[in-house]
This record gives C-alpha cells, sequence and structure tokens, in this order.
C-alpha cells in the first residue's frame, strides 16, 4: 500500500510515520480474512462446545457425541430442519432410515405423522433417541404418532360412508412410558420366523398318532388312529397312495396347539396359542393362499401337511431370550377362569403331551414387537 491518506499540510514526521505502518498492512490482511474462518475451518477442540451453544445445536447433541461431526453436519441439518430431507438426516445420526407417511389432509389429525423404518429396531433403548431426533427434526407444527416395522395393522376408515368419518378400533402399537407414554407415539414391530420341519417317527409316536409305512401304499383299518366319525376320506381314498400322512395331519390338526418359547438352558418361558393350525395342501400359484418355503399352500381336508402358525402379544414375557421354539399339541390353561388364555406363563402351562418340531432360533423378546412363529409341518 502506497497511498498515503495524510493531509498536504503534515509534517515531515507525520509521513515518515505513515510509511513505516503501511509495510504491515499486508500482513495484518492475512490476519483479518483468518478471523472470519478459524472457528469453521479447523476449530479448537476448547471452543467446539462454545461453537456448540452459539449455532444452538445443544438440543442435537445428545445424538451426535462427536463434536467435530455435530459442527459439520448440525449446520446442515439445522437448514433442513422441518422438512423431509431433515428428518430423513436426523435419523441417520441415530443410524435409522425411515419413510414418513402423511395422513390424508381431510383428516383432523392431518399433521400426525408415522415413520415407516426400514427394520425392526435393534434395541428397545434406541426408540429413546429415535423419538428425540424425529421431535427435533419434525415441522413445528406436526406430531410423532407412530413408527413401524413388520407388522402395521391401521385404524379402519369408514370414511365416504354412511357412518360418516368414524375411525373404527385403533392403530397397533403401544406407548411407552420412556418416549411420552400416551403423549408420546405408538410402536410397532414384527418380525417373522419360518420354519419347514419333518416330524419324526418318535415325535409322532409320542403324540398317539404314528401310523406305520412310507406312503406307498393304501392304509390298513388297524393302523387308522382318528375315530370313524372323523374320517373324511371315502373307502377308495382310503385304499389309495398318499393317505397315511392326511390322517396323521388331520388328528395333527384336531389337537390344538400352543407354540413354547424355552430359553438356553431348556427352561420353558410360556407359549403363545396358535392363532391358525390346520391341514395344507399344495396347489397351483395360480390359486394360492399363502406361499411358505418357495411353496404355493391353501387349507384343504385332504392336506397331507400341518401348517401351525402363532403370533406372540407386545409384552409377553419382555426382557427374556429365546433359544428355541416349538409346537405343543393339547397345552391349556391351569387356571379354569382362563381356559383360552392367548399367553401362559410357564408355570400356569399344563402339556399332556411332549413338545415337537422344536428348533433353534434367537428371539429377544420385547415390549414393541410382535413374533410371528410359523411351522410347516410333514410326515417322517
Amino acid at each position: 500500500m502506497t497511498t498515503t491518506l495524510v493531509p498536504s499540510n503534515s509534517t515531515p514526521l507525520e509521513r515518515a510515520l505513515d510509511l513505516t505502518g503501511a509495510g504491515a498492512i499486508a500482513g495484518l490482511e492475512q490476519a483479518a480474512d483468518a478471523i472470519a474462518g478459524w472457528k469453521i475451518v479447523n476449530p479448537q477442540p476448547a471452543l467446539a462446545p462454545w461453537l456448540t451453544y452459539e449455532y444452538g445445536l445443544g438440543p442435537l447433541s445428545p445424538y451426535v457425541p462427536n463434536l467435530y461431526d455435530l459442527l459439520d453436519d448440525g449446520i446442515r441439518w439445522e437448514r433442513l430442519r422441518g422438512t423431509h430431507a431433515g428428518m430423513a438426516m436426523g435419523l441417520g445420526f441415530v443410524g435409522y432410515s425411515a419413510e414418513i407417511v402423511d395422513p390424508p389432509a381431510r383428516r383432523l389429525a392431518w399433521a400426525d405423522y408415522q415413520l415407516t423404518f426400514d427394520r425392526v429396531r435393534d434395541d428397545e433403548a434406541d426408540l429413546v433417541p429415535i423419538d428425540g431426533v424425529a421431535r427435533l427434526s419434525q415441522p413445528a407444527r406436526s406430531q410423532f404418532r407412530r413408527g413401524v416395522h413388520g407388522y402395521d395393522i391401521p385404524a379402519v376408515e369408514a370414511s365416504w360412508t354412511r357412518t360418516s368419518a368414524c375411525i373404527l378400533g385403533d392403530d397397533s402399537g403401544v406407548h411407552l412410558p420412556e418416549t411420552g407414554g400416551l403423549d408420546g407415539p405408538k410402536w410397532s414391530y414384527g418380525r417373522s420366523y419360518p420354519f419347514a420341519v419333518t416330524l419324526s417317527e418318535a415325535e409322532l409316536t409320542a403324540l398317539g398318532i404314528w401310523i406305520p409305512g412310507d406312503g406307498s401304499s393304501g392304509l390298513r383299518w388297524a393302523d387308522i388312529q382318528t375315530p370313524w366319525s372323523e374320517i373324511t376320506q371315502t373307502w377308495a381314498e382310503l385304499g389309495s397312495p398318499g393317505t397315511r400322512n392326511a390322517q396323521m395331519a388331520q388328528t395333527l390338526a384336531a389337537f390344538g396347539a400352543y407354540v413354547g418359547f424355552w430359553r438356553g438352558d431348556a427352561s420353558l418361558i410360556g407359549a403363545r396359542r396358535a392363532k391358525a393350525i390346520a391341514q395344507v395342501g399344495v396347489v397351483p400359484a395360480a390359486s394360492e393362499i399363502f406361499r411358505l418355503g418357495g411353496e404355493s399352500l391353501a387349507p384343504t381336508t385332504g392336506g397331507d401337511r400341518v401348517y401351525v402358525e402363532a403370533l406372540t402379544g407386545f409384552g409377553d414375557a419382555a426382557g427374556e431370550q429365546v433359544a428355541e421354539v416349538g409346537i405343543l399339541c393339547g397345552a391349556h390353561h391351569t387356571n379354569p377362569a382362563k381356559p383360552g388364555a392367548l399367553w401362559i406363563d410357564a408355570a400356569d402351562l399344563v402339556t399332556p403331551q411332549a413338545a415337537v418340531a422344536r428348533t433353534p432360533v434367537s428371539i429377544a423378546l420385547g415390549r414393541t414387537v410382535r413374533e410371528r412363529v410359523t411351522f410347516l409341518l410333514d410326515f417322517e
């Protein structure tokens, strides 16, 4: 800088001092430029907490423990808050991803949104940070109503009918005190565990339904365990190949069943009543009812296999770790006042027959997940 700003009547001393200071201006310019970026480009660790306060990132800090990540990503998140992109970024901080499902605009609760997650929560403790970061990322006028994956039974809406806009029942899920109780969101998760199991001769003998033979020929009258009044096949069908398995399937399906849950030390936790137990047969894909194990299946009285399904309730034996599942035929509650109880603890369970189809599994029972266990039983 060579231009002087001193007046024309300045003294020689004043002009000399002006020229002396002009040489240091270049260095001062660099320092002045650095002041604007020193807290953003590479802030010192001691400065990070103060910058977190300055940028208003304190509420987000519990979910992004690394202060440098918080400063880098938090500012971008602040610019996106209240949008779908902001919600996606916020959930990413706690390791999750979800689709936002908004209710129709006609609903009175049009701002109460649902999050459909990419997976079942890894741990029940994760629901607290999920709820917290969702509330921070949402628009001020919105409310987090429900988080789901794998088990989503919405309320029945009868809008545009004579019943007006009433809602029948309620959405699936449970409230947790850790995430606001009744004022917080519902959580509704579900997992499925399908198994195809061939019952052994020992298991079928223990149930009293074993019929000798390999199914290549018809049945002998003496081998049939089913009462005559319950047999649905004709004489010709009983004498044809393949009837053996159908007879055992018919008898087994008539028992009724609970699905049992065992710990790693083989002690029984409890059992859930089967919501379905029926004979099934293979059908053409065009007429399939459901698929299991890659096959198209449908209930049928002539089926040579048995389908068993149980769905635990929210909170059944929450906190227990299941190492094995199996089928308890004819099980029931010891309390005569609860003959049809859906979940029975081991202490209240009567098992007149040995468990069959016991299969290793790893299930962490919780308050927010319903576990669907299904068996497709074949016969040796």
